[in-house]
């Protein structure tokens, strides 16, 4: 039985009680004695509430820290427990001592209708027993509001159960936790306290100060550095902390992180909290910030969490690709003329190819750089960044925001030798990675072509294979093989590239042979890795920097040669 009245206005009956949607409810009707029989009328009537209490249940409590003025309301709430204090609709909090000693916790009703009841138990295990049960409390002092003072130790779990005298006395009304503050030794970067998976975790930045290059926050701020215990999603949240929160987090526990280095940043997720939610690799460190909004400081609670199922990410490259789904011609270069861009970015399976690099990533062994963003086609459908990775009906490419593998600058000296660094992430040991390049140096939109110089042929398959090995699970930058690049002689301009990394080498793309099969992918698609293209242009080219190093002989090379030519110009004319 929910509830049960006889008389509520003359001798007619009326109740009220908490419903939810789709759940059934048996309704007697009947007389005050059994001779008491007639007709009447039945008026059903349901306030449609947005907001049913996410911590109406006690295996659902809220945790918290010390809090103030916390609102909740148990209008809607409904009673689960063992009834130890009392069995009116109630709500769960779950409380973690930051220190030892008193703890207050206290309830304010919001309007007068409420007479609120309050329980306090040892222990976070739900139902509390009886002897867990350390104190019940109606009225304290001459109010209808409860309170009560407990001896906490630092570290331990607290079951709060809030509710009302009687049903019909349940409503909105505040709660506030308070207790002597901890002082907090990761107030400086340096000293970021090493964690792993915590919750309810207890902070306090009342007397921090602020450190940092403010990428995020320039409030008091205190620090964390967390392990990944497994690849998967982790979930680094801040609710149920006492103040409008900030939070951010950064690869690598270095001090003090750039800007690069931000991998999230947080103010408002669940109320006036901060909650990330971001990939992590087995073993690697991640660099956490908790502060507040404005100069906001105060007591909260840190939880981290972790999955480890692998994201799935499947990945293709953003390259400006005319064999779209829509049919629409691209262009690699609008100046000086307009260029046609053919290269393979769209996958497609039905136009016959060439078919742009697609990486199933289920799961992700192996990626470029510190993230990946996943997507199952180049221009069509979702995308995990918000936009597809190339648009043909606006001509728009070079738009997924998960390409960060390339360290720049990049050098292309004409017709002379070149490396670049990259990162490569990895998640799977095991899986064997090869890396392939090209680079569009003649500027005729697709990587397919050989191009002449004095120190033999520039291809634009520029990296071909090369095969990693023993690469740890983590971060790794890595340089390519030498390749013989070119640029145009009148200097610097922009040009396409592609770098891929997947488990098997590139034995000739989808089709050989054909135009815009340079950089293309297998029919059968890649079972891991990622392909990022970008496009820019090159820093200057050796020599550069230094007027005294010419192209004196005009031959494209700056080398010994243009020293014997400068010789012979200067004997000519000033000896």
């Amino acid at each position: 039985m929910i509830k049960s009245n006889d008389d509520f206005f003359s001798r007619q009956s009326k109740l009220t009680f908490p419903a939810r949607a789709g759940k059934q409810y048996l309704i007697e009707v009947g007389g005050e004695s059994a001779s008491d029989t007639g007709e009447g009328v039945i008026s059903i009537n349901c306030d449609a509430l947005s907001d049913w209490p996410s911590n109406d249940d006690c295996s659902n409590a809220r945790y918290v820290g010390d809090v103030k003025d916390l609102p909740y309301d148990t209008t809607c709430a409904t009673f689960d427990g063992p009834g130890h204090c009392f069995d009116t609709p109630n709500l769960w909090y779950c409380y973690t001592a930051a220190v030892s000693g008193d703890v207050t916790v206290s309830l304010e009703r919001s309007v007068i209708s409420v007479d609120t009841m309050l329980a306090v138990y040892d222990g976070s295990d739900c139902y509390p027993m009886l002897d867990a049960l350390i104190e019940c409390n109606d009225d304290f002092g001459d109010s209808f509001d409860s309170q009560i003072t407990f001896k906490a130790i630092a570290g331990n779990q607290y079951l709060i159960e809030v509710g009302s005298r009687i049903d019909e006395e349940a409503g909105p009304a505040k709660i506030t936790i308070s207790s002597g503050a901890p002082v907090s030794s990761n107030d400086d970067c340096h000293n970021a306290r090493p964690i792993g998976e915590v919750t309810a975790l207890p902070f306090d930045t009342s007397d921090a100060k602020f450190d940092g290059q403010g990428h995020c926050m320039y409030s008091p701020n205190i620090w964390y550095c967390y392990t990944a215990a497994c690849t998967g999603r982790a979930t680094i949240s801040l609710c149920g902390s006492g103040f409008d929160t900030m939070l951010a987090v950064y690869d690598g526990c270095q001090c003090n992180p750039g800007q690069d280095d931000m991998i999230a940043c947080n103010d408002d997720a669940c109320d006036r909290q901060s909650e990330v939610t971001i990939d992590v690799v087995a073993g690697r460190q991640y660099l956490i910030e908790v502060g507040g909004y404005g100069s906001d400081t105060g007591q909260g609670v840190l939880s981290v969490s972790v999955s480890c199922d692998a994201p799935v990410r499947p990945d293709l490259g953003d390259a400006p690709d005319s064999t779209n789904n829509y049919g629409t011609t691209m262009t690699a270069y609008s100046a000086p003329v307009t260029v046609q861009a053919n290269f393979p970015t769209v996958f497609n399976g039905s136009t016959g190819g060439p078919y742009g690099p697609a990486h199933l990533n289920a799961p992700t062994g192996a990626f470029l750089g510190k993230k990946i963003t996943g997507e199952r086609e180049a221009d069509t459908g979702a995308d995990e960044d918000g936009a597809n990775n190339i648009t043909p009906q606006a001509d728009l490419s070079d738009d997924d925001q998960g390409d960060d593998g390339v360290v720049v600058p990049l050098r292309l000296p004409h017709c002379e030798w070149a490396t670049f660094d990259y990162e490569v992430t990895v998640t799977d040991p095991k899986i064997d990675l090869w890396v392939n390049v090209w680079f569009d140096f003649n500027r005729d939109g697709d990587w397919d072509d050989t191009i002449a110089c004095d120190a033999g042929p520039a291809q634009e398959w520029a990296v071909q294979n090369q095969y990693l090995f023993d690469l740890p699970v983590g971060l790794s930058q890595v340089t390519t093989p030498a390749f013989l690049s070119w640029h145009p002689k009148s200097g610097p301009a922009g040009v396409w590239m592609r770098i891929t990394i997947a488990e098997k080498p590139w034995k000739g793309g989808s089709n050989p042979g054909q135009n815009g099969n340079g950089g293309s992918g297998p029919t059968t698609k890649y079972a891991v890795g990622e392909t990022e293209d970008y496009y820019f242009i090159p820093d200057k080219v050796p020599g550069a920097d230094c007027p005294l190093c010419e192209d004196v002989n005009g031959d494209g090379v700056i080398d010994v040669e243009d020293l014997a030519a400068l010789t012979e110009l200067w004997l000519e004319n000033c000896f």
